[in-house]
């Protein structure tokens, strides 16, 4: 949801401002420039390593426009801002347009990405370097502006192109996880990074705050043996043979909220906008709390099958790695079986920070083809993959939208299949 601000340029404080009184359009102005648009990151950004071989940073940015005009980004950098001619990552035209809303519920824009007078936008950001080169320590924004006239009497011009937007790499590690489903051809079907996918996009402005808690979940879908997610009637359960698929606990921890006995949703027919009750969206779900180097994280399992979860576990159990706590199901908000997996920084599906994780080991099997590779799947058609790729074991990695994955089997993986694991951080900060 957006938040209205007032639409006037503070006039008084101008005058407060060390601003040249003279700009020259397209002019990159350092220091006390009114922009008339702020820029905001919304959290310090955990790094991830993932299966494109690259860390990525995956954040937001809050864009208000101060001004009476509408303003246009026309492009978006995320820089080192101890080395800022090393550019992590560009959007500029279409590109700031596809990770651009302002609002959560308003339908993506195809056209140039603008703020009207008093709006504020949200601009999904994915930084990212090569696996093994050094994480920024602090990262900044290179933004451009554009409106169709000078504002404020030609203090500001009509194209601004400033540096800010400062934030600082989290420190926060990234927890190394089991996987909460044994086997192979789990499919990546809504999840991170570059795209922004439902889960990347969803924004929850709960309790006076704005909540980004899906940044890296994963929706997993099971393909049979012929590539479908399905066989039979799309909106019977018993034509999608992973349904009450076994699911395990990632990691060593406590059980810190159950919830069961809601029941499942027909397939293909998600609840429509308003009609299931917020802290229904999860469904059947646990939350299972869990420490990993001296800090503490939240694991969700969502959309369980009814009676699954408080059949395996109870508020406040212990649980172990890779010990079953429940059934793949369709409960909640959910249009077809899945599991919805996320790792947050509060014990809440919704009103949590989104965090990142990586999957101690399992094998890429394929990479899917976007949008494209979803639609097939949701359709019961075989679902389309990259040609030429070969699949490969990764260690201590985030699985990306549309990867198809071969996770160990349960509990045995350790010792058919596990290999040494790599001792040397995947990078150092500023080094």
């Amino acid at each position: 949801m957006r938040r209205i601000f007032g639409s006037c340029l503070l006039a008084g404080a101008l005058t407060l401002l060390a601003v040249p009184t003279v700009a020259r359009a397209s002019q990159a102005l350092p220091g006390d420039q009114v922009t008339a648009v702020t820029v905001i990151p919304t959290i310090e950004p955990t790094p991830v390593a993932a299966t494109d071989g690259r860390i990525h940073l995956v954040y937001e940015l809050l864009m208000v426009n101060y001004a009476p005009d509408p303003a246009t980004v026309a492009s978006v950098q995320a820089l080192d801002a101890d080395h800022p001619s090393r550019v992590l990552q560009t959007l500029s035209g279409p590109t700031v347009a596809s990770h651009f809303k302002i609002s959560q519920l308003a339908t993506p824009i195809t056209g140039p990405a603008v703020i009207a007078a008093g709006e504020q936008a949200i601009v999904w950001m994915d930084a990212s370097v090569p696996l093994g080169s050094p994480v920024p320590e602090k990262i900044i924004h290179r933004v451009r502006i554009t409106f169709a006239q000078p504002q404020a009497g030609g203090l500001i011009p009509d194209k601004v192109t400033v540096n800010v937007g400062r934030t600082a790499v989290s420190d926060l590690p990234t927890p190394v996880i089991e996987s909460p489903l044994a086997g192979p051809r789990w499919f990546d079907a809504n999840g991170c990074c570059s795209q922004v996918t439902a889960h990347r996009g969803a924004v929850n402005p709960l309790d006076g705050t704005t909540n980004f808690p899906e940044r890296t979940a994963i929706d997993w879908l099971r393909l049979d043996e012929h590539g479908r997610v399905f066989e039979g009637p799309a909106t019977s359960l018993s034509s999608y043979a992973y349904y009450g698929t076994p699911i395990h606990a990632v990691a060593d921890g406590e059980i810190v909220a159950v919830v069961d006995g809601l029941p499942n949703q027909v397939p293909t027919e998600e609840p429509p906008l308003g009609q299931l009750p917020l802290k229904d969206f999860a469904g059947n779900h646990i939350i299972e709390k869990f420490v990993y180097q001296h800090h503490t994280f939240y694991a969700g399992y969502a959309h369980m099958k009814p009676g699954s979860p408080s059949s395996f576990v109870h508020v406040g159990q212990h649980v172990r790695a890779g010990q079953q706590i429940g059934n793949l199901g369709n409960s909640g908000n959910s249009g077809a079986p899945h599991l919805h997996f996320q790792v947050m920084d509060r014990p809440s599906f919704l009103d949590a920070q989104g965090l990142p994780y990586e999957f101690e080991q399992f094998k890429l099997a394929a990479r899917g083809e976007g949008d494209s590779s979803v639609e097939a799947a949701l359709d019961g058609d075989v679902v389309p993959f990259q040609s030429g790729f070969r699949p490969q074991w990764l260690h201590c990695r985030l699985p990306l939208y549309t990867d198809l994955v071969d996770f160990p089997p349960a509990r045995e993986w350790r010792l058919e299949h596990r290999a040494p694991m790599q001792v040397q951080p995947h990078a150092v900060k500023g080094k």
